[in-house]
């Protein structure tokens, strides 16, 4: 069996998708499950991801072709079996994928904003009680910190990717996150927006 390699593009650590028409496509669900399930793992054949998936190849075929047009998806390598018959491994160009706030609430309307209305909501549970006058306000907090995160973790470049890829995937979630983690508490935007959330949710602690 041969194969060839083509100068592939560099895959980011995390990519934040701002588009409003990416983000539509993304919301189709197999879409979804090849990116997020399968493609941000490694690479994988038209014919692994139609095993997987219980889908038929041409159905994921037409869907690898939508996500390679707009660059979440690239034509990795290119394989060789024994019978002549090649095979094309596709990858996707970030290990991680975040949907901006923003762009979401403007692709999916109100179901982001109902979401995260819920989300603020729901943290009554552990004794924080925000009032219906100022859900909106936590909203604007809370989608503010979320961008800010989205847009400093983002920029993160792994300097060896070859040894990035052999680390176990439990070892490469665990450094991502101390990195950013790390890069995040280095910005100032960020560090201020946090205190501004977290003083906010201390006020609506019940017993505070």
């Amino acid at each position: 069996m041969s194969g060839s390699t083509k100068r592939k593009p560099r895959v980011k650590d995390m990519e934040v998708i701002e588009d409003k028409k990416l983000i539509k496509l993304l919301m189709e669900p197999t879409r979804a499950k090849i990116v997020f399930d399968y493609l941000v793992k490694g690479s994988m054949t038209v014919k692994q991801l139609a095993d997987f998936t219980g889908k038929n190849p041409g159905t994921i075929l037409h869907h690898i072709q939508k996500l390679k047009e707009v660059g979440l998806v690239f034509e990795e390598r290119t394989e060789q079996t024994q019978t002549g018959i090649v095979q094309r491994y596709y990858r996707a160009s970030a290990r991680e994928y975040r949907m901006g706030i923003s762009e979401m609430v403007q692709a999916t309307g109100d179901d982001a904003t109902k979401r995260l209305k819920s989300i603020i909501t729901s943290l009554s549970v552990y004794g924080i009680d925000v009032p219906e006058r100022q859900i909106e306000t936590a909203v604007d907090l809370l989608t503010a910190m979320i961008n800010r995160e989205n847009e400093v973790s983002s920029r993160n470049l792994i300097e060896d990717e070859e040894a990035y890829d052999k680390l176990a995937s439990s070892d490469r979630g665990d450094v991502s996150r101390i990195i950013r983690r790390f890069v995040l508490e280095e910005d100032s935007q960020y560090r201020e927006l946090r205190e501004r959330w977290t003083a906010f949710l201390r006020s609506h602690r019940k017993g505070v």
